[in-house]
């Protein structure tokens, strides 16, 4: 799991995939859909795990157990019992298909955990497309057949600032063009201002903002209610 401070955006939503993990039967399917390496089957050890995906940004399918265009899948309709679908909502030029495909497979009441970034930066170049508010994802799961659970943030914006500070070091590029001798210690004590003390800082007053509209991104948890 990541480290609270060094990566808070990954950290808060590996400790919500390892809830939803330990929510689930041993006898139920979870199915990774847009999985890279399938990268949290460790959190599914004991579980019916797949991870599937088309591995654009990736040389190898290791890791894969299917391989297969994300809004295509190749299951039967209402096969899956549960489905995860981790920051890859936004590199779907076809958001409304993919809730559409993910509906599909998904039995009736079976249970959907989608997460979708929003003060984020650009990643996974050249095929990051989007970023949706609470509002667009809640509009997109409700016509595409299904009942929202809840919709949370990861985060306020003192949890955003904290994020940004902590990427402060690896951002500073003339650092990277500097002799090994100097870019290593240079970034150490960069990393133990930016991270363990200004970052950690703004994340523990994140409580201060109560109306969290500028956030990470948020965490999306649904059944699905009917077929489409």
């Amino acid at each position: 799991m990541g480290n609270r401070y060094t990566n808070i955006n990954r950290f808060i939503i590996d400790k919500k995939v390892k809830e939803f993990s330990e929510s689930i039967n041993g006898n139920e399917i979870i199915l990774d859909v847009g999985a890279g390496g399938g990268h949290y089957r460790g959190f599914f050890k004991d579980k019916h795990y797949l991870a599937a995906d088309l591995c654009l940004a990736q040389d190898t399918y290791k890791g894969l157990d299917v391989i297969s265009d994300i809004c295509n899948l190749s299951f039967k309709d209402s096969s899956i019992d549960n489905v995860m679908c981790i920051e890859v909502i936004e590199h779907s030029l076809e958001p409304e298909r993919l809730f559409k495909e993910l509906n599909s497979i998904l039995k009736k009441g079976g249970r959907l955990l989608l997460t979708s970034p929003l003060c984020c930066g650009e990643h996974m170049q050249p095929y990051d497309f989007y970023r949706y508010t609470r509002f667009s994802l809640s509009k997109m799961l409700e016509t595409t057949g299904f009942e929202i659970k809840n919709i949370t943030t990861r985060g306020g914006y003192f949890t955003l600032i904290g994020y940004l500070l902590s990427r402060v070091p690896d951002n500073i590029s003339f650092i990277e063009k500097m002799p090994s001798i100097l870019k290593n210690p240079i970034k150490k004590i960069l990393r133990i201002f930016f991270i363990y003390l200004l970052s950690l800082l703004f994340i523990h007053i994140d409580f201060l903002d109560k109306k969290k509209c500028t956030t990470l991104g948020y965490l999306c948890e649904a059944k699905k209610a009917f077929s489409i």
